[in-house]
């Protein structure tokens, strides 16, 4: 089990005759060579004069000196060397776990003891004093420790992205396939928001040696950026490669990474975390560069995190196709904004009454050669880019432009907000400034925001709202019913209108079940004061029932407008009535 250089590493501290013979003879089991010892001041010696850290195996009540006075010196005067002790006692209240924590102990054991608890301790141990040897080695030339220091990362102990990626080139130079991950941890930064820095950093040192232990040693295990880890698993020989083999291989690992980082780590009173996971196979068909296979798997990566994570997702022809297409579209997306080749498009808002009374601001595509480009096409790479930022104010700026040439106040138009828009430290300045240089009173303004929005920092949000609205701007809560949404948020944030989702509205009359959904909505709003708008109203039967349910209701769908050019739909309605 342990490395030659850590067979002699083990003390155990320990009075209790056969409590000590039991240890001792599991352990030269396992190949050990423990130091034993049964009084607490001549364990305490051992280990002063020890220059290298070892696993202390330390009874908690000793004559003499007890483990817990044992291990407090040995804190205050052996700072340096980190010796991983390891308190054995038959007290297993939290009480006493905690109290040995705070004295200074690394982990805990209870008698009886368990020996595959036992090994498992001693394993991490292990882990944490090989690296402090190989650490001080390394040390010991100044070349040695460039090495170190240019390799591995400095949080975890483990390999880098450097390293990470000279693994890759070797194997791929020796003519082997292999198998490569990348482990994201989900919503890490919300994580280190919450429990601080030194944390996160606590949980990536436990995720990565949890990480490590889902695999043999053959296997390179890397911290490759902020909370995203490699793992290089050679599968075989050039002549053994089969690439559906490989992808199999990949999803019964994925899913073995997936169940052990669903245990609980044990950091403050616990954390939970999910991962999701990139992979690609390796094999010398399909590319030579070792950048080239981690672009495959960040590829795939970013798809299994734009699925919601918790998720693994393997690389294929597919995915490189779109990935491809994508980045097309990003560019001509790019100078698209830069020619004028986006269009501010509006679909109608009537009241129950068949009135006129606002709009939706939609944006389009009017590409040189191929059309108008569908936005679910180029939204979804714009949010991914930032280009999302330069259309957001584009939109918004074309909207009080239109609103400064119609000044009916017998309409309003809505603006859909991005996350990222919402996101920006000056988003409230940005608005307030365009409003205000078009001469537009704020209040013909809606910012349709959704319902994710408002799980993010949920102060931070309120405060930019409140800011908003006390300018005389008006919120609406986009698709509602499908998100995030909840009473606390709507009675503390300034909205003064919701969007059911056409989702509900679709099926109605004859679904019963969007119909008692739709007629809650309507329940909910009217006490709290907010207007309701309803989209994707296709139908007459549609817009009888809502009307059958409320004579507040705002309606939005094909059967009254479809989208079109901005203009036309404001001289259509206004020349209407």
């Amino acid at each position: 089990m342990p490395e030659m250089y850590l067979k002699d590493k083990i003390v155990i501290a320990e009075d209790d005759p056969i409590t000590l013979l039991l240890l001792k003879s599991t352990l030269e089991k396992w190949g050990f060579s423990p130091t034993d010892v049964s009084n607490g001041k001549e364990a305490l010696e051992i280990l002063k004069n020890d220059d290298d850290p070892r696993i202390v195996l330390l009874d908690w009540l000793m004559p003499g000196m007890d483990g817990i006075d044992i291990v407090r010196e040995l804190r205050t005067q052996n700072k340096e060397i980190p010796h991983y002790v390891i308190m054995l006692t038959s007290k297993n209240e939290k009480k006493d776990v905690i109290y040995a924590l705070e004295a200074g102990a690394d982990d805990f054991l209870s008698k009886p003891f368990d020996t595959d608890e036992l090994k498992a301790r001693i394993k991490a141990g292990l882990r944490l004093i090989g690296l402090h040897i190989q650490l001080k080695k390394a040390m010991k030339s100044a070349n040695r420790l460039a090495e170190f220091i240019a390799h591995y990362d400095q949080t975890t102990g483990l390999p880098n992205r450097v390293l990470f990626t000279e693994k890759i080139e070797k194997l791929v130079q020796e003519g082997k396939c292999g198998a490569l991950m990348l482990v994201n941890i989900d919503r890490f930064k919300v994580i280190n928001q919450a429990k601080g820095l030194d944390l996160g950093d606590l949980l990536l040192n436990y995720f990565g040696a949890r990480l490590n232990d889902c695999f043999d040693e053959a296997a390179v295990v890397a911290r490759i950026a902020a909370d995203e880890f490699g793992v290089l698993i050679p599968y075989s020989n050039k002549g053994d490669c089969d690439t559906d083999k490989i992808v199999n291989f990949l999803y019964s690992r994925a899913q073995r990474i997936h169940t052990r980082m669903a245990e609980r780590f044990p950091i403050d009173d616990g954390v939970n975390i999910t991962v999701s996971i990139g992979a690609a196979p390796i094999t010398c068909e399909i590319a030579t560069e070792p950048e080239e296979f981690l672009r495959r798997a960040d590829t795939a990566l970013r798809r299994a995190k734009s699925f919601g994570g918790n998720q693994t997702v393997i690389h294929d022809r597919k995915m490189e196709e779109e990935v491809r297409q994508r980045y097309e579209i990003e560019k001509e997306l790019a100078e698209a904004i830069e020619k004028d080749q986006l269009k501010l498009f509006l679909q109608a808002q009537v009241n129950s009454k068949g009135t006129f009374c606002g709009a939706e601001a939609l944006v389009r595509w009017q590409h040189p050669t191929k059309g108008i480009i569908n936005p679910g096409l180029f939204i979804p790479v714009a949010e991914e880019s930032g280009l999302i930022l330069r259309i957001g104010r584009w939109v918004l700026e074309q909207v009080c432009m239109l609103l400064h040439q119609y000044s009916d106040k017998r309409f309003s138009v809505s603006v859909n907000i991005s996350p990222k828009q919402f996101a920006r430290d000056d988003f409230v300045e940005e608005v307030l400034g365009v409003v205000s240089e078009m001469d537009v009173p704020a209040d013909r303004v809606i910012l349709e925001i959704t319902e994710g929005l408002l799980i993010d920092d949920i102060d931070e949000v309120a405060s930019k709202m409140a800011s908003l609205s006390q300018a005389g701007f008006r919120f609406s809560i986009d698709d509602f019913g499908t998100g995030y949404s909840s009473l606390a948020y709507l009675k503390r944030l300034p909205i003064s209108e919701i969007k059911i989702d056409r989702a509900f509205v679709n099926g109605l009359p004859h679904d019963e079940n969007n119909g008692a959904i739709v007629r809650a909505i309507f329940l909910m709003a009217h006490a709290l004061g907010l207007k309701v708008v309803a989209e994707g109203v296709e139908t007459e039967e549609q817009a009888r029932f809502l009307n059958a349910v409320s004579n507040n209701v705002v309606h939005q769908g094909f059967f009254f407008s479809k989208p079109a050019p901005a203009k036309e739909i404001i001289r259509y309605w206004l020349n209407r009535e």
